[in-house]
């Protein structure tokens, strides 16, 4: 470990928080069943935060994209 930076988190730990941040804001159906879905954003070093936002965010309604009011 580098004096100042914290342990690598395994991807068990990372995701069993990712599933804690899911159910405390209701967003269970965010996170995948599998335990290989998320990896991909584990790999990339985003936090369980930043990948279950980016989940919120792009499961927010924003139109059909047809251009009716």
């Amino acid at each position: 470990m580098v004096f100042g930076m914290p342990e690598p988190q395994t991807y068990d730990a990372w995701i069993a928080e990712l599933q804690r941040l899911a159910a405390e804001q209701d967003l269970q159906w965010l996170v995948a069943p599998g335990s290989a879905v998320h990896r991909k954003a584990y790999e990339q070093g985003l936090s369980p935060t930043e990948e279950l936002f980016a989940l919120r965010d792009m499961s927010e309604w924003r139109g059909c994209g047809c251009g009716g009011a």
